[in-house]
């Protein structure tokens, strides 16, 4: 099996743990971004579809929640006039503070897992933005409803350098 470096982040904002159960696997997806808006910005060329059975790093970005109050957060620690002053935040009260609601993080990877992806494959990061796990090329294309290619840096001369990616 072929193992590709490159991280694809599917940005997911699902609000909802009740809604996220009645979701069905069939339900429309929503195009939020095209490749060839930006192909040309990197120089790719899209070479190949990737081969059966290579296997892909996904990563899901969940929505981080509460970032309007970041700004005010930050002052009460940097102004010199807040009763907060000089209480600088700890890595764990940054993630606490914006990390996903625990029902947003339970809903994505309920819909992981009805989608065919086993439980013990999916990890969580420390500050419950991320979920991760490797997939088939087959699996990732049938949960995104997206078709997977060896992309090439460097336009038509090319780098040598290669990712994968879709189109949409």
């Amino acid at each position: 099996m072929v193992h590709f470096s490159t991280v694809l982040a599917a940005s997911v904002a699902l609000t909802s743990y009740a809604a996220a159960l009645s979701i069905p696997l069939d339900a429309k997806y929503t195009v939020h971004e095209k490749r060839e808006a930006h192909r040309e910005a990197f120089a790719l060329t899209k070479r190949s579809s990737l081969g059966s059975g290579a296997i892909i790093p996904i990563r899901i970005g969940l929505t981080q929640r509460d970032l309007h109050l970041g700004y005010d957060w930050l002052m009460s620690v940097a102004h010199p006039e807040s009763p907060s002053y000089g209480k600088h935040w700890s890595a764990a009260d940054v993630n606490k503070a914006f990390a996903p609601t625990a029902e947003t993080v339970q809903m994505v990877r309920d819909w992981l897992i009805r989608a065919g992806i086993k439980e013990e494959r999916i990890l969580v990061a420390d500050n419950k933005g991320w979920l991760a796990f490797d997939a088939e090329v087959e699996e990732a294309e049938e949960l995104f409803r997206a078709k997977y290619y060896m992309h090439e840096a460097g336009g038509r001369g090319g780098s040598g350098k290669h990712s994968v990616g879709c189109d949409e």
